[in-house]
């Protein structure tokens, strides 16, 4: 542990981190309070910390993102005012080290989740009966009645999905079967709504807000059947279309067909004299059965502080004789020295300690914990504890080195985001997958995963990219869609991942993937001809020749036809017309063509209707088709033309006036760096979309303009190196929205950064399109090791001297056997640093199969 004041000077999380040129990460547009994660790679667990060191568990339907039950080191008195955190073993490994302040009193606390030997599922599946979404619930998230069964204290949660449990029975078995609810946050119609499917019954809905008061249990039975005669009996509850998309779901019971219920007895449930339910299953409680993990908070005073663990909780917890904190007779909280005492407190309990104690620790237990596991957990000493976990962090295959730069805090963001991504890697019924976060966002967006897969086919590591695809193709329906995202409908999801698919080939030079997705991409193209054609029963509808009305997200919540699903299919389409050529499939090929050139058309028909000016007369195109009246927010959603700048292969192409237009307006609305209210925060940051925009001027060769949104992102980052989605602007009341991390701004910190040192489009490798001033100081190194694009894997060095009055680029040869590639070197950042470069148009082109060695000179 004394390595963190060392280790501090080199993290990007010391503070006060300075540097001589007008670029530097100082997090001036910083979040004040952040999530770190805490788990390893493909785990069940996912605890988290936050700039306070506590630990952070039970995050559920409300309040959203926020851990309702936190675990903190504190002292009696008033409460202390963070001062700085760092990571203790460097970035690669999440092990914090904090300093609380008070006055002369101090805090230093070190708060890491013990590595277990090897990642363990969410397993949600026992022989009675699966839960398939996950495992994500909270414990006592609900206070019912007395004399109300227990299992309506827990709850678990679909996030933005079905939750969906199935129950073991006989083939073509019938079941009478209880949903129970206990809802204690949502207050307003509309906001709670519950629709509820099981299988052989007539589904139900209901507003559980209209229905009964917060904390009062309420009971729906139905009448079921295994009508596929499978052998199980599907359960799903979830929200309807345009309202709040969480689902809750406290209990459920199985009784036979055509037992007389009351409602008492039911209530009572597992309390009644004899319980009459077959199974019954206290819902959001699967965490419990996952296997043991422990955490751990140590906590050092100095002063006269009086130790003292604050435990914010809903939980109910019991002091036992030998010290162990339990809840529902198990383990849950272990302290050195023995705890003297745990009293109630109004947000939960206080956990006292005798006089005099200066150093505490607190071993936290989750899953399956028994007594045992709690006897290992006392063994372990923070030293140990710290040596065992940084040992097996610097064991897992993540894929750091591709790419360095020279800035140590732009570095320190990249390996800390690239460990965030492969932290929130999760497997749920059999599929593994990368989530786009660690609590609302706990699952699969394809807007996001597709970004992730295609940066980890950059990194070399297809493999855990196409587990992921393979887990949204799992979400495909018999017409075609892909439809993760249920009942929402948005369009975009299946043109993505057959673009993703057709990326990572590209990427990977193996097209080995895409032939054994072949079937379901030619489902998909499907999917999306099907959606068009429901539009030409429209001749008169505004989005006749598009898609009907949907879901757009990102900004909007109303449902109705938008532009972004249209952007998205042609790029999609056109992705599956090149896998066909690939694949031989002359005939699709030719189809998909043809599908992809009825949607442009329709697309330019019916934007030329639509696109206006705003006040400064840049031409853009409202993301909602047939858009009428007054636009008081012109660039909201507007995320949605890049996407097929970017990655569309040419057919929106960099003079095409939407896309002029659309930059220009962009541009007009930057504040601290960044547009503002691009999605759901009017005059809101929204730092990851962002990094997406700085894309568009790396591809129109403003090499300047692309590292001032660069370091401009980086200084709206935590002093961890994460995001918030979108968070207010400094100066204003502060806001925050959307899951943290946000994995998707995570993604872009590191493809950005690699991409300004190379990146490909329409077969052209572009080497040294963006680099700032800043990583072309004395003894600065930046590399790429083995990057794959699409147009030849990138090795290459950009050194700089000791004296600072040479630069050397060093590019290993750059070959494609199956292609014919361009390798274009762009100089206009080393002219702006003063290099003196021989070619006038700052570009010249490389050849294929050749290593280029170059030095430049500035006086």
């Amino acid at each position: 542990m004394l390595r963190a004041a060392r280790i501090a000077a080199a993290c990007l999380l010391a503070t006060g981190f300075a540097q001589a040129a007008d670029r530097v990460v100082d997090f001036r547009y910083g979040i004040p309070t952040w999530h770190q994660p805490l788990g390893v790679p493909e785990d069940w667990h996912k605890p988290m910390a936050n700039e306070r060191g506590a630990l952070l568990y039970d995050f559920g339907p409300g309040p959203y993102v926020q851990g309702l039950t936190v675990v903190e080191a504190a002292a009696e008195g008033e409460a202390f005012t963070h001062d700085h955190q760092l990571f203790l073993e460097g970035p690669r490994v999440p092990i914090m080290s904090t300093v609380l302040k008070r006055g002369s009193d101090s805090i230093h606390v070190t708060t890491l989740a013990i590595a277990p030997e090897k990642a363990s599922p969410s397993d949600a599946r026992t022989k009675d009966y699966e839960r398939l979404d996950g495992i994500s619930g909270a414990i006592d998230w609900a206070k019912p009645a007395t004399g109300v069964s227990p299992e309506f204290r827990n709850v678990a949660w679909g996030i933005t999905r079905p939750i969906h449990y199935r129950v073991k029975v006989g083939s073509g078995a019938a079941k009478r079967i209880m949903l129970g609810f206990c809802e204690s946050y949502k207050n307003y119609l509309y906001q709670r709504t519950a629709h509820m499917q099981v299988e052989g019954a007539p589904d139900q809905i209901v507003d559980l807000a209209l229905n009964a008061p917060h904390n009062q249990a309420q009971l729906f039975l139905f009448d079921g059947r295994d009508a596929d005669s499978d052998g199980w009996i599907n359960i799903k509850v979830f929200a309807p279309q345009g309202q709040d998309p969480n689902a809750t779901l406290a209990t459920l019971a199985v009784y036979a067909a055509g037992t007389t219920l009351t409602r008492a007895e039911l209530l009572s449930g597992s309390l009644a004299e004899k319980d009459r339910a077959e199974l019954r299953i206290a819902c959001g409680t699967e965490v419990l059965r996952q296997q043991s993990r422990t955490d751990l908070i140590n906590a050092k005073y100095s002063g006269n502080a009086q130790p003292e663990l604050a435990v914010k909780s809903l939980r109910t917890l019991v002091l036992a004789k030998d010290g162990t904190i339990t809840e529902d007779n198990r383990p849950f909280l272990l302290t050195q020295p023995q705890a003297t005492a745990l009293t109630r407190t109004d947000k939960g309990w206080k956990v006292s300690f005798p006089a005099g104690t200066k150093e505490i620790t607190a071993w936290v237990l989750s899953g399956k914990s028994d007594d045992g596991d709690a006897r290992k957990a006392r063994k372990l000493s923070v030293t140990d504890a710290v040596k065992q976990t940084t040992a097996r962090w610097n064991s897992y295959a993540i894929p750091y080195d591709r790419v360095t730069v020279a800035d140590p805090a732009i570095q320190s963001m990249i390996v800390s985001s690239l460990r965030t991504l492969y932290q929130a890697r999760e497997t749920i019924a059999g599929q593994t997958q990368f989530n786009s976060s660690f609590s609302l966002y706990r699952g699969l967006w394809a807007g996001d995963a597709v970004y992730i897969t295609n940066l980890v086919a950059h990194l070399g590591d297809s493999k855990s990219g196409r587990q992921t695809l393979d887990a949204l193709f799992s979400h495909q329906l018999p017409n075609g869609i892909i439809d993760e995202l249920h009942p929402q409908q948005i369009y975009r999801t299946t043109a993505e991942v057959i673009w993703g698919v057709e990326r990572d080939a590209q990427i990977s030079n193996n097209w080995d993937y895409a032939k054994e997705k072949w079937q379901q991409i030619v489902l998909g193209v499907a999917g999306i001809r099907g959606l068009r054609d429901q539009t030409l029963k429209f001749p008169d509808a505004p989005y006749y020749g598009m898609f009907p009305p949907g879901f757009s997200d990102g900004g909007i919540l109303d449902i109705g036809a938008e532009y972004s699903s249209v952007y998205c299919a042609i790029t999609g389409l056109h992705a599956a017309e090149r896998i066909a050529a690939r694949l031989g499939h002359a005939k699709e090929a030719a189809e998909f063509r043809q599908l992809a050139d009825e949607f442009h058309a329709a697309f330019e028909k019916n934007r030329k209707r639509d696109q206006r000016r705003d006040k400064n007369g840049n031409l853009y195109l409202p993301v909602r088709v047939g858009f009428k009246g007054e636009d008081p927010i012109p660039q909201l959603t507007q995320w949605a033309f890049m996407d097929s700048h970017l990655n569309g292969e040419g057919w929106l192409t960099s003079d095409h006036e939407i896309v002029q237009g659309s930059l220009a307006l962009l541009e007009s609305t930057e504040k601290q760096g960044i547009p503002v209210s691009l999605g759901w925060m009017p005059n809101g940051i929204w730092a990851g979309m962002g990094m997406m925009y700085a894309f568009q001027p790396l591809i129109l060769n403003r090499p300047e303009k692309v590292s001032d949104i660069l370091y401009a992102a980086a200084n709206h980052a935590s002093r961890v190196g994460t995001w918030v989605e979108e968070q207010s602007l400094v100066g204003d009341p502060l806001k925050l929205a959307g899951d943290q991390p946000h994995n998707f701004a995570a993604t872009m910190m590191v493809h950005l950064p690699a991409s300004m040192l190379a990146y490909d489009r329409v077969n052209t490798v572009h080497l040294l399109g963006a680099v700032p001033q800043e990583w072309l100081k004395a003894n600065s190194v930046n590399r790429l090791d083995k990057y794959r694009t699409g147009a030849g894997t990138v090795t290459l060095a950009l050194t700089v001297s000791a004296d600072g009055k040479t630069a050397t680029l060093n590019v290993e040869p750059i070959t494609r056997s199956d292609k014919p590639i361009k390798i274009m070197l762009h100089t206009a950042s080393l002219k702006n640093a003063g290099f003196t470069v021989s070619n006038k148009d700052e570009s010249i082109e490389l050849q294929p199969g050749q290593r280029f060695k170059q030095t430049y000179t500035r006086k």
